[in-house]
Formats: structure tokens, sequence, C-alpha cells
């Protein structure tokens, strides 16, 4: 995947569906040239191959992530051992210095020697949270669940945590359709509801911790819980934020309005005003009152809760 700062605001750029860059924070758009958007458009039609075969509920897309993981790549690590750890991937990125993988059984996230204090925050982070008695939700499954950890020669720590099939960070995704992006706010909200009664806030929403599945329209908090902290810390961003104003304990309700905007990308034109003003407003007092304002954002604008299949044309 690409990316790209935009010049004229420092944001960072995405890809939409024909190939163009825009920024979803000045709304500026560019054009690379065939030549460099090679590799991108062979990777883009796989993944509308994918999502064609995905959007027939009969076939679920069984088999034809197959098709996506020929164009996997490789990288090795050395382990503390001695021994080379090499996996396959799909997709990577990187946030605040810690580098994710997108691998076939797992999400692995790759944190430097210099970063291992992060490793031990995001496993405590995660191991702090708590879900109400009779979580018929299920909503344990929206968080990562660790599947294994090693230690690497250079003083680093690579984690693995489970990754369902068919299971991606939003971010490889692109701009999607507003009845889409309904469904996403949707699982976000939950999600922002068992941090609030775990009395949490996660600090880092963003298309690249957010992993979905766009068969089951489920979704995954998988990434940057290093930066998670209890409500009412008294850390420096905390600080820094309330002294401009804004409320550090509904940060994960401002970030989550800012990722659904940006995934709306060039499609906001398309939103109902019902959402277009959710978005541009400022989040309820909790989560919990927050998902009862969205419950009405999904009658006022979409006229309540329906299943829409992602086709190929998002």
């Amino acid at each position: 995947m690409l990316s790209v700062k935009c010049k004229s605001c420092g944001g960072e750029m995405a890809v939409d569906g024909s190939g163009g860059l825009y920024c979803g924070y000045c709304g500026c758009k560019y054009e690379f040239s065939d030549r460099d958007l090679t590799g991108y458009r062979v990777f883009r039609s796989k993944m509308l191959e994918y999502l064609r075969a995905i959007h027939d509920q009969n076939t679920a897309g069984i088999g034809h992530e197959d098709e996506l993981w020929k164009n996997a790549e490789k990288v090795s690590f050395r382990a503390k051992d001695g021994s080379d750890v090499t996996v396959r991937y799909l997709y990577n990125s990187e946030d605040d210095g810690v580098t994710s993988y997108l691998t076939r059984k797992a999400a692995l996230f790759v944190f430097p020697g210099n970063r291992r204090d992060a490793a031990e925050r995001a496993i405590g982070n995660i191991r702090a949270l708590e879900f109400p008695p009779a979580d018929v939700k299920g909503l344990s499954d929206s968080f990562p669940s660790l599947t294994g950890r090693y230690e690497l020669a250079d003083g680093g720590v690579l984690l693995a945590f489970e990754r369902q099939d068919n299971l991606f960070p939003l971010a490889m995704f692109g701009s999607l359709r507003p009845e889409h992006v309904a469904w996403i706010i949707s699982r976000m909200e939950n999600i922002c509801c068992v941090l609030n009664y775990s009395s949490l806030v996660h600090g880092g929403f963003s298309e690249e911790s957010l992993w979905i599945n766009p068969t089951s329209h489920h979704a995954v908090l998988m990434g940057h819980w290093w930066d998670a902290e209890p409500m009412g810390t008294k850390s420096l961003g905390n600080v820094v934020r309330s002294a401009l104003g804004a409320d550090p304990a509904k940060r994960d309700l401002v970030d989550l309005r800012k990722t659904a905007d940006r995934v709306l990308g060039m499609r906001r034109s398309e939103a109902p005003q019902a959402l277009t003003e959710f978005l541009k407003g400022s989040p309820a007092e909790d989560a919990f009152a927050d998902f009862e304002v969205w419950d009405k954002v999904i009658e006022d604008g979409f006229g309540g809760r329906r299943f829409a299949k992602m086709g190929i044309d998002f």
C-alpha cells in the first residue's frame, strides 16, 4: 500500500478506488503516473475480485482469499535464540515506531528495542479490559487475543494476535459508501462502550488500528494499545488536551468521528445529513449516551438498521 503525506497540510493521504490520492484533512487531490501505480493497481484488482466473491452470501468468500495471498511478501526477523522467524504478509504499516503485519492467521506487531515498554503497556492494557457479566453480543471478540510473544535478537519484541479469516485493516479498503461507514461506526460505538465500561481511553482509533470483516460486518480494535490509559490519568497528552478545552475522556469518541470522516473521503457528498451532522458534532457525555445519539442517526439517516453487502463499486 502507498503512504504519502499531503504537500499542503502534511496529513496522511489515501488512495481512492480510481488510483487517485486525496487528503482527508484539507481535501487536496493528486494523481500518480501509471508507472507509479502499477503495483497498487494489481493489488487493488485482487482486492476487488475478493470483494466480488464475498458479495455473494452463498460463497462467503471461501477460497477466494487465496487469490489475495498470491501477492504476499516475506520478511524475516532474528529471534533472541538465533533462529530466523520468516512470515508472509499481505499488508504492513508503521504507527508510532511500531510496525504491524497482516499475515494469514495473525496480526503481528514488531516493537524495536527502544519500544519494549510499549509492548508491555499494550499487553497490560488489553488485559485490563472488562466486559459485562452477560456479554450476549460477544463484545470480547472485538478486541485482540494474544497468541504469542517472541523476543528478538536486537532487543525488540514481536507480538502475535489472532486474526480471523476475512479480517483486514480498514485502511486497505479506501473510500467507502455511507451505508458501509455506518456499520463501521456502529462497531466503533460498541467498542467505545466496552472501553467506557473498563474506564479506559484507547487514544488511537484510526484506519490502521481498526480491522474489519466485510463479510460479517465484524470489527476488531487491533492496534495502538500502547497508548491506552485509565480515564482521568494526568498524562502529558491529557493535560494538553484539557488545556485546549477538549475532554480527554471523550478522545475515543472524537477519534471515532475523525476516522469515519476520513473513510468516507471522496464520498462525503453522498452521506445523509444526519450522518454529516453526527461527524461534525461534539460527542455525548459518555460512550453509552453517544451510542443512543448514533441510534437516532441510523433511524433518521438510513431508515433503520439494514445489512448492506459490500460490493465491487465501493
